[in-house]
């Protein structure tokens, strides 16, 4: 369970503290969600700003500065410095990887930035900025409410409009304007006025319901009810997806952090998800998979489960071909081109035979050389060399078969005094005999 160390916003307006606080923040401006603020220097800072697409307020760009690197992400681009770079990003302690539900920005400095590219941002902290941190996502004490809407030093109640303007990013020329200072709840002592009641009962029956009993045992369910409650009641029509299923996704996604595990509930006709390929979306599931390449990344993987898309069972994804979702006795392997399974690669004394996605190589034993050089220079199987003068025939090597299936056979070299050289010795022919049979034999002069 590592809810205590998310903060997370989501649907129309809605924010949860990383110390448990969910309330209502509808501005429009560049806001600051979480920045490092204890220390004269500030480490790092993750700013968000919404814009209306279609009717609904949702998650325009999100902006991280660590040291004097500032990084802008949008679904169409992602800015180093202002200069466009190519995703996946690895540089300096820094990752940003674009998946089929999430852009992910992964900083050493300890913290995690997840965006689904629409409505909701999630950012995961390490516990050593505890007590360190400020912005919409508080300041990380471990104490609801405390300090963000209840003031001890000024013995007053802090709302969430006047909590969430406070929190603006000031920029030259910027003429947004903040939302009225209207009072405001937090979400559990919230009261549901006459009209949105007929949506309780609606989003009780949605989160109450059996498939999600493991997530009620751990999860503040009464706030995500009224974050529902009032998601119906603010829709001008009630069937948009964006108005029944951002606040269950969230749920969702709170149950995984919780360590529960949350039905797939959703279906193609309520809140479908699309994936690539043949992949198919699941609540909760290992962010690490297991690809041709990297077959072992799902048991070695150390990050929390995630709703996504995914791999079905018994499946790796092709990051060879890009063939989507196969078995593994279908990935092929790579070296100087693509090699299907079953063909070999060779090279030197070296051969492979691509075998699920691995290759399976042997070493081929060297063929061994005996040699016999101007009649008296030697050279054995083993590379020993010597000099030898002889006048007669010789046994140069001979071979006798193990399993009988092959024949015996004798090398004889003859060996003679040079007739141009007095005192040398010249190689005057060979002789092979095969199963020690005289009538058997070849010669080569």
């Amino acid at each position: 369970n590592h809810v205590s160390s998310i903060c997370s916003t989501w649907g129309r307006d809605h924010f949860k503290t990383f110390d448990g606080d969910v309330f209502q923040f509808p501005g429009m401006c560049e806001y600051n969600l979480v920045s490092d603020c204890q220390d004269s220097y500030q480490l790092f800072s993750v700013h968000i700003k919404r814009a209306e697409k279609d009717g609904n307020p949702t998650i325009s760009y999100f902006s991280v500065t660590i040291n004097e690197l500032l990084f802008h992400i949008s679904k169409s681009w992602v800015t180093v410095n202002s200069e466009q770079v190519p995703l996946p990003y690895y540089k300096g302690g820094v990752q940003v990887e674009n998946n089929a539900a999430y852009i992910k920005f992964q900083s050493k400095v300890g913290f995690t930035v997840m965006w689904n590219g629409e409505d909701a941002v999630m950012v995961e902290i390490d516990t050593d900025f505890a007590n360190r941190t400020c912005g919409l996502c508080g300041d990380f004490n471990g104490v609801p409410v405390y300090n963000e809407f209840i003031n001890y030093g000024m013995y007053r109640v802090i709302y969430p409009i006047e909590f969430g303007n406070k929190h603006k990013a000031h920029h030259p020329n910027d003429d947004c304007e903040d939302p009225y200072e209207e009072g405001g709840e937090l979400l559990e002592s919230v009261t549901v006025s006459d009209s949105c009641k007929e949506f309780v009962t609606f989003c009780e029956n949605m989160f109450l319901s059996e498939s999600w009993s493991s997530c009620t045992k751990l999860i503040n369910h009464e706030v995500y009810i009224q974050a529902c409650v009032k998601d119906m009641c603010g829709c001008s029509n009630n069937t948009n997806d964006f108005c029944v299923c951002s606040t269950l996704s969230e749920f969702s996604r709170q149950c995984s952090h919780a360590g529960g595990q949350p039905p797939n509930w959703r279906t193609t006709q309520f809140c479908g998800k699309k994936c690539p390929y043949n992949m198919v979306y699941e609540e909760s599931g290992s962010p690490c998979m297991d690809t041709c390449t990297h077959q072992d990344t799902s048991s070695l993987c150390e990050d929390h489960k995630m709703d996504g898309c995914f791999c079905p069972s018994g499946t790796v994804f092709d990051d060879i071909s890009e063939r989507g979702c196969i078995s593994q006795s279908e990935c092929q392997c790579k070296r100087d081109k693509i090699y299907n399974p079953g063909e070999v690669y060779r090279k030197g004394q070296e051969e492979c035979t691509c075998f699920e996605g691995m290759w399976d190589c042997i070493t081929l034993e060297a063929p061994a050389t005996c040699a016999v050089e101007q009649g008296s220079y030697f050279t054995t199987f083993d590379g020993k060399t010597y000099t030898f003068h002889g006048d007669c025939y010789y046994t140069l090597a001979k071979v006798e078969s193990k399993d009988g299936a092959s024949p015996n056979f004798t090398l004889l070299a003859q060996l003679v005094p040079c007739a141009h050289q007095q005192f040398d010795t010249c190689l005057k022919s060979l002789k092979i005999l095969l199963n020690n049979d005289k009538n058997n034999v070849s010669k080569i002069t």
